[in-house]
């Protein structure tokens, strides 16, 4: 078995204590000393890895997006219908565990940040394009197998993924009214209501 690279290493450490940093004490408080205090390395390490903290947020945000592909690679492995790809992509958003609600943290966070830095918000529509994409054609397999009523599919995604986004947030912020378990019965109401 190939050995990992002392850079790529070296890379998601950084990134992963980017990850714990940004979810703790958010985006505005976290500095590359701060980055340096919390992996105990000195700022030359990181920056000798990344010049910048938008290269270490970048990095951070693809990182993210690739934790969410994996779980939703495994969602899907079960899902043999339209409806049933549309109900995994979503429950791979609920953020039910400490990770996750770390990793939604940080990807808010993140958000916020890519509206005012141009080479975030690039990656960040490009990570939302793809995702939007899925669901689009989860939607378009449906409606062509008669499952789902005639929709505008790219419209009905941006819909579904606002609603994920939203729903997430309010199971962080808002726990005691807005749980997991809601949040994945408000995602299979909107799926029923809105394609049948």
């Amino acid at each position: 078995m190939p050995r990992t690279s002392v850079e790529a290493l070296r890379r998601t450490e950084i990134v992963n204590g980017a990850i714990r940093l940004i979810a703790r004490e958010g985006y505005e408080a976290t500095t590359m000393r701060g980055l340096a205090a919390e992996l105990d390395v000195s700022t030359g390490t990181i920056t000798h890895w990344f010049a910048t903290k938008n290269q270490v947020l970048g990095a951070t945000l693809e990182e993210l997006a690739s934790r969410f592909a994996g779980r939703t690679a495994a969602e899907l492995e079960h899902a043999t219908t339209p409806t049933e790809v549309l109900i995994a992509i979503g429950d791979a958003s609920v953020p039910d565990t400490p990770e996750r609600a770390d990793e939604q943290r940080v990807w808010g966070e993140l958000g916020a940040r890519a509206a005012r830095t141009p080479d975030l918000a690039e990656r960040h529509e490009r990570l939302y394009a793809g995702w939007r994409r899925q669901m689009e054609k989860a939607v378009e397999a449906g409606i062509k197998a008669k499952a789902f009523r005639k929709t505008d599919a790219a419209e009905w995604a941006r819909t579904y993924a606002a609603l994920i986004d939203g729903l997430a947030l309010h199971v962080l912020l808002h726990p005691e009214s807005v749980t997991p378990e809601r949040m994945r019965t408000a995602i299979r109401a909107h799926i029923a209501v809105s394609l049948r």
